[in-house]
């Protein structure tokens, strides 16, 4: 499985935009039913053009999760990600994005000991498009996001997984407080609300899936090319909620590694 997910790195190799010198975060995946999850990320950022209104954001995460029953985020590897998304600012308050997404999710058993199912993992090919509006203020930026996506689940081997395909939409608002006149350091708070109708023999009704809040910190390092982010997220899965993870989340973006 590690080597499927370093041949797609290799292959492969920013979630939400303000202005020019923006900081982003590549916010966690959701896991589904654990109490808390640990999220690691590191990315490359990388403008495309000369006004700085084409980027590319590339990234590799991992993450881990608790069981069901205990509060370890520590304790159970859980999921893969390698992520490729372009955007384009084309107006002054509009972004647009495209997005190719693999992820290997593991799958364990639902009684103790929790050890890994059979099959032992989940593959995912996702794609997906944004459009963006936002709004920037002397200390505060704004954006309301609208992003549907394309899941494709498949088993260890590319057979088909039990349930096929997935259309989901997310509606997201973020705000980001600036701390400091050099803009390097800001509070970022989200809340997105994800619906989905899902694929197994047939489609499923659309439904409300979850809610995802999400606090962070960041921090630039200009003569370093790097960002700094250390968030939480909190996600409130199904209605009435059936599962409420803690997330705890680091990442790393590298700003411009090919030169601007």
């Amino acid at each position: 499985m590690m080597g499927r997910i370093t041949k797609f790195l290799l292959f492969a190799l920013c979630i939400g935009i303000t202005h020019n010198t923006c900081l982003a975060q590549f916010s966690p995946p959701g896991l589904g039913k654990v109490n808390t999850a640990e999220w690691f990320a590191i990315g490359l950022k990388q403008n495309l053009n000369a006004k700085k209104m084409v980027n590319s954001a590339t990234f590799f995460g991992l993450g881990r999760s608790s069981t069901p029953y205990d509060y370890n985020p520590w304790d159970r590897a859980a999921i893969y990600v390698v992520n490729q998304e372009i955007k384009h600012r084309f107006a002054k308050n509009w972004v647009y994005a495209g997005a190719l997404s693999y992820r290997w999710q593991n799958q364990y058993t639902a009684k103790d000991p929790y050890v890994l199912d059979s099959p032992g993992g989940r593959q995912e090919v996702r794609t997906y498009g944004k459009i963006s509006y936002l709004l920037d203020f002397e200390k505060i930026d704004l954006s309301i996001t609208y992003r549907p996506e394309l899941r494709l689940f498949f088993n260890p081997d590319f057979s088909p997984h039990e349930e096929t395909t997935q259309l989901r939409s997310r509606l997201k608002a973020k705000l980001s407080f600036i701390l400091n006149s050099a803009k390097t350091q800001k509070i970022i708070a989200s809340m997105e609300h994800l619906v989905s109708s899902t694929k197994t023999d047939d489609w499923s009704q659309w439904r409300y899936k979850e809610t995802r809040f999400c606090m962070y910190f960041s921090v630039a390092l200009p003569k370093q090319k790097v960002v700094l982010n250390i968030g939480y997220m909190n996600d409130m899965v199904g209605s009435p909620i059936t599962n409420d993870g803690h997330y705890f989340a680091f990442d790393i973006t590298i700003k411009n590694p090919f030169g601007k």
